[in-house]
């Protein structure tokens, strides 16, 4: 094996290893922030992944792709944010009645 081969495979290894990490805390929660903070980290790896890929053939054809969900990952993290900012308000404002 070359040692560009075994860097391929280490680098396999640990991406699998987090996805699954992700994938876990995405399922177990508790709450909808570990959820979020879960899915941007999957998200997060998914551009990892690409760049990884990229740079290992020397292309650019997936920056594009990455750009892409970059964007989505930002409007759904603000998106969340948002929502458990307005559901937080409502809870103190029930509470103070």
């Amino acid at each position: 094996m070359t040692v560009q081969a075994v860097l391929i495979a280490a680098i396999a290894l640990v991406f699998t290893v987090a996805a699954l990490l992700a994938l876990i805390r995405m399922i177990k929660g508790p709450s909808i922030l570990d959820r979020a903070i879960a899915s941007d980290v999957l998200l997060s790896e998914v551009l990892c992944i690409l760049g990884t890929e990229a740079v290992i053939n020397e292309h650019t054809y997936t920056l594009p792709i990455m750009l892409m969900i970059a964007a989505t990952g930002i409007l759904g993290t603000v998106a969340v944010a948002r929502f458990v900012a307005r559901r937080d308000r409502a809870q103190q404002t029930e509470g103070e009645q």
